[in-house]
């Protein structure tokens, strides 16, 4: 939650230098700072601690090596606060990355063979989460030989990076947010339906990476191609639809009004997002989103505050905030909402003036920073409250004993 919060702030100044003149910021490495905080700090660190506590037994959980991960995870993602807005790409900055990814395939193979395998439908689910992960790093090793061999800033340049970022968004947090729901809800779905489901699911996945090389070469075949997924996504989504209708039952499940709340957001913008690339098969609206840089940060945005942050949010809200806690950590939740459902909704405004030609919103900068502030408030909110009422319950726990 730190490092959110950090990546937060680093947002809000990344807003800041369109509305005052911060001569000693340096825009895009305080770019790269915020990026690989909230993606490595926050995200990957989040679902690397649902993971370790929920799909290992107490046994392997407790192992020394996942404590050791841990805190290298965290002094490689430190490293890379520090060293992107100091220095954008260069030597610290690159060996603290490198550092990252060798420990995130160290806990790939952990995760591998000691999770809990009595449930196959979670272990394929979370072993396709992990595969992806590793496969989306072959993105960055990419960046590094283009880079080494003077092609930095080229149009192979762009298209490794967004090779990563697909993989990471539509692959392993994608994958890993299902495992965890499928966790969570334990709907009873038969073998070959989940089989047909999967499978659709991960080949649509790999097929709309053809929208990047659309985006990148204009190869039509590639809009094609990202069509044909997009229309196999909703046909997985309808699967799921139809075999929980027939086959799933309805678990007894009792999570708090705060963890709801961020259930229901990211059930919301989960189906925004496949709305939108739904809409992407038009081919003016392909050009539109891939175009248009203030569409593509609304995207990220909505990937990763509205959907696998507030699934994360959800969980640790239903793991860790229950009975009257719940009531304490309420104020937490609306800054945050109000913070991200407001500046997305301006940023969409924004990008679809420009689309129409109609030139940009009055005091729209301005308006994004204010907005901007509400998301560190809240995270910053919750985080106090939470160590307050953890330290009160230590303080009645000790009274009782």
């Amino acid at each position: 939650m730190l490092n959110f919060f950090i990546a937060a702030v680093m947002g809000l100044l990344l807003r800041a230098v369109f509305v005052w003149e911060l001569n000693w910021l340096d825009y895009k490495n305080m770019l790269h700072g915020h990026s690989h905080v909230a993606l490595l700090g926050w995200l990957y660190i989040g679902f690397f601690l649902m993971i370790h506590g929920r799909f290992l037994s107490k046994e392997m959980a407790s192992k020394p090596i996942y404590s050791w991960l841990f805190w290298l995870t965290q002094m490689a993602v430190t490293g890379m606060m520090v060293a992107f807005p100091l220095q954008g790409y260069a030597g610290f900055s690159i060996f603290f990355s490198s550092l990252h990814i060798l420990l995130s395939y160290l806990f790939v193979f952990r995760v591998w063979k000691d999770h809990n395998k009595e449930d196959v439908q979670i272990t394929l689910l979370l072993k396709t989460a992990l595969s992806l992960l590793v496969l989306s790093t072959l993105g960055v090793w990419a960046v590094a030989v283009i880079m080494g061999s003077g092609g930095g800033g080229g149009i192979l340049y762009q298209v490794a990076i967004q090779f990563y970022l697909h993989f990471q968004f539509n692959g392993w947090l994608l994958f890993a947010l299902l495992t965890l729901v499928l966790k969570d809800f334990k709907p009873v779905i038969p073998w070959s339906g989940f089989r047909i489901v999967y499978w659709l699911i991960l080949s649509s996945q790999i097929l709309t990476f053809a929208l990047v090389l659309f985006w990148a070469y204009k190869w039509n075949w590639a809009y094609y191609i990202n069509a044909v997924g997009v229309v196999i996504q909703l046909v997985g989504l309808g699967a799921i639809l139809f075999s929980k209708k027939i086959a799933a039952q309805k678990p007894s499940l009792s999570f708090s009004s705060v963890a709801k709340q961020f259930l229901m957001l990211a059930l919301i913008v989960g189906l925004i997002r496949v709305a939108f690339q739904t809409l992407l098969v038009v081919p003016v609206l392909a050009e539109m989103a891939v175009f248009l840089r203030v569409f593509i940060i609304g995207f990220i945005h909505l990937n990763m505050l509205g959907l696998f942050s507030a699934y994360l949010m959800f969980s640790f809200f239903n793991t860790y905030a229950s009975g009257s806690s719940e009531d304490v950590l309420k104020p937490a939740i609306w800054p945050f909402y109000l913070g991200f459902i407001g500046s997305e909704m301006l940023l969409f405004a924004q990008g679809f003036y420009i689309w129409q030609k109609w030139g940009t919103l009055t005091y729209f900068h301005e308006g994004m920073f204010l907005l901007s502030c509400f998301l560190p408030l809240g995270i910053f909110i919750y985080m106090y409250l939470f160590h307050r009422n953890s330290h009160n319950g230590v303080e009645m726990l000790s009274i009782e004993v």
